[in-house]
């Protein structure tokens, strides 16, 4: 995790490419070309249109042509970000809201603007102050393309409310039974619903949660693993260290060691 990323990138042809989640909140712009991505069902994205990943939000990108993309990656904690109204729109795609903002025509090449000073002002190592107001100004033109679209595309009802607890309650030792209960419905009922719309299971999304936050705790605090597995969920700390490697990459002491180099 890092406090804040940012880029371009161009491509010819973009084939499958598996990402199970991030532990940052990442912002896309598509200049041009197109592509499409897979939240819970395939979507596509046009020019002139933000794409937006919510921490532990799984998500999978399957194609695209003659791309132009603009990226943002930013820890909403390291920029005191974190309860600000500007990360509405990330709150509602974690409810189901399609993650793809058209932008008005008139506001692109601001937008573009926007991001390109920030690259500059990062290559150049300016404060992180000054480049946090750039990332708030990107984040106030998401919120004036969703202010101008509907949100559609949520989930069914049942798999809205089941985002719901697990979001409120995924630190809690909580499972299928627990969040098929809060939502009045079968764990069997449940299962196929929510892997039917999400693409994962009730079991993968509560570790996805708890391991996004499990990056925000080792970049922020000092606690031992150990402990930080116990506040996350987990009674098996060895647990923990594995299913974090298997979805990082790298055991969670390797992991914050190289994060703060």
């Amino acid at each position: 995790m890092h406090a804040l990323a940012v880029g371009e990138a161009f491509f010819e042809t973009l084939t499958e490419q598996k990402h199970d989640s991030h532990a940052e909140c990442v912002l896309t712009f598509i200049v041009s070309g197109e592509m499409t991505i897979a939240h819970r069902l395939p979507y596509h994205i046009k020019p002139g249109s933000f794409n937006i990943v919510p921490p532990g939000v799984p998500h999978t990108l399957l194609t695209g042509e003659n791309l132009q993309v603009l990226w943002l990656s930013f820890c909403p904690d390291c920029l005191g970000l974190a309860d600000s109204d500007l990360l509405t729109s990330f709150e509602q795609v974690k409810k189901g809201v399609l993650p793809v903002k058209a932008a008005s025509l008139d506001r692109h090449a601001f937008i573009s603007t926007l991001f390109y000073e920030l690259i500059a002002a990062q290559q150049q190592k300016l404060s992180l102050e000054v480049q946090r107001s750039f990332v708030v100004l990107l984040l106030n033109e998401l919120s004036l393309a969703v202010s101008c679209g509907a949100n559609s595309s949520q989930y069914n009802e049942k798999v809205e409310k089941a985002l719901t607890f697990i979001q409120a309650n995924y630190l809690r030792s909580i499972g299928l039974n627990e969040v098929s209960e809060a939502v009045h419905v079968t764990p069997p009922y449940l299962a196929q619903l929510f892997k039917q719309e999400t693409g994962h299971t009730v079991g993968q999304w509560i570790t996805q949660k708890r391991l996004s936050q499990a990056c925000t705790q080792l970049l922020h605090t000092s606690q031992p693993v150990s402990h930080l597995a116990e506040t996350l969920g987990w009674s098996d700390t060895t647990h923990f260290i594995r299913q974090f490697k298997k979805y990082i990459g790298q055991t969670p002491a390797a992991w914050r060691k190289n994060q703060k180099r």
